[in-house]
């Protein structure tokens, strides 16, 4: 009976999604820290593994913390890594960093799509003018506008499931 209901769930789409099925061993360490499951000291990629550290408060040791919300700052919590997006060496991604970081705008992005989804992640607009499909459902699962179903790259997808379940 159990096996029943655990394999009605699994087709149901009830099932938790996991973030080992990602591929991409950064994106899978980027993945787990987002869902609160790990650390972005593993990811090697310096601009997503920065980004990661920014978006996520997940700084290692006693680094320096811009302290924000509940102020725990002691590097284990909440805050944002101060001045971690200055590092990142592709303008478009440092700009979207500081903006999910709460340190500017998404408006200095020049990839359209990048710059959408990044305002419609800060409250800024909507996930309608993004042209990759992928992106766009994705943007609007996690605005809680959609799901990640019709996402066709799968590692993408097992994202997206990971981070809305």
């Amino acid at each position: 009976m159990r096996l029943i209901i655990a394999a009605l769930l699994m087709l149901s789409g009830y099932a938790h999604a996991s973030c080992a099925s990602i591929s991409d061993s950064d994106q899978r360490y980027y993945c787990n820290a987002r869902a609160g499951g790990g650390s972005c000291a593993g990811i090697r990629n310096s601009g997503l593994r920065i980004a990661c550290y920014a978006e996520t408060g997940n700084v290692r040791g006693n680094g320096s913390v811009n302290v924000r919300g509940n102020g725990n700052g002691n590097g284990n919590g909440s805050g944002n890594f101060s001045g971690s997006c200055a590092a990142i060496s592709d303008s478009d991604q440092r700009y979207y960093c500081n903006a999910k970081a709460g340190n500017g705008s998404c408006a200095g992005i020049n990839n359209s799509d990048l710059r959408n989804a990044c305002n419609a992640e800060t409250g800024n607009g909507s996930c309608a003018g993004i042209n990759d499909s992928d992106q766009r459902y994705y943007c609007n699962a996690k605005a809680g506008n959609g799901s990640c179903a019709g996402i066709r790259n799968s590692d993408l997808r097992n994202q997206c499931n990971a981070l809305n379940h």
